[in-house]
């Protein structure tokens, strides 16, 4: 009996043993694991993507839209947050429900939905990634900043090659750059505002002097008497 309790024993402290041994080694593990800084929610059916920093400078903002709509939607990131240059953050992204489309399946529509990125930098410089296919990212996906452009690296989910967005992005910025210049070329050249000089105020006419009304012939008088009606002196 006393054999018996002692293998008892013994088997019971090894198991133990075992069950800590697993637990330190799964704690260890854990702790190796990167910790990456959360963008989003994490949710079913969000896209889970590692973001890679390696613009230059930090990011201070991210804001998600599909190509129909105008407006972007508020920061992803917190108010007081900021992926580093070189850091990587772990993005979630939960895609806004498709319009129903009679006769298009679920798959077909989310082909084509075109998403587009709004990237902000500490500096205050804004950029936008015209179109990121995020349903072809693979998991991995790293943001780079190239002449004047910044684009995405990643690997294909669909084919598995090594996918760059630039020459995309280049061409996008030079479209846009053209529509720009085309738009301020075809706006009507303002009108010259021309001062138009008031006539001179022509002074008015001087009045004409009154003239004289011709003296009437007065009959001269004389001391010796009225004038006769020829003009000369009446003789008494």
């Amino acid at each position: 009996m006393k054999a018996k309790r002692v293998w008892g024993l013994v088997l019971a402290a090894a198991m133990c043993m075992a069950v800590a041994g697993c637990g330190q080694k799964e704690a260890e593990t854990a702790s190796t694991e990167p910790q990456y800084q959360v963008i989003g929610t994490e949710a079913e059916g969000a896209y889970d993507i590692l973001l890679k920093n390696s613009i230059g400078q930090d990011v201070t903002g991210i804001s998600v839209k599909i190509s129909e709509e105008e407006e972007y939607p508020a920061n992803m990131l917190a108010s007081d947050a900021v992926l580093k240059n070189g850091e990587t953050a772990e993005w979630f992204y939960m895609p806004e429900e498709a319009a129903e489309t009679e006769g298009v399946g679920e798959k077909d529509v989310a082909l084509n939905v075109v998403y587009q990125v709004q990237i902000t930098l500490a500096d205050g410089t804004v950029y936008e990634l015209s179109a990121l296919g995020l349903d072809d990212i693979d998991k991995n996906a790293e943001l780079c900043l190239e002449d004047d452009v910044v684009f995405t690296k990643y690997t294909s989910k669909a084919s598995g090659d090594a996918v760059s967005t630039k020459e995309q992005e280049v061409a996008a910025k030079a479209q846009k750059d053209a529509e720009s210049q085309e738009a301020v070329t075809s706006e009507p050249a303002p009108v010259e505002e021309v001062q138009q000089e008031a006539p001179a105020q022509q002074s008015a006419p001087a009045a004409s002097e009154p003239q004289q009304a011709p003296a009437e012939q007065i009959p001269q008088q004389t001391t010796e008497g009225c004038l006769t009606e020829g003009g000369g002196p009446a003789f008494n």
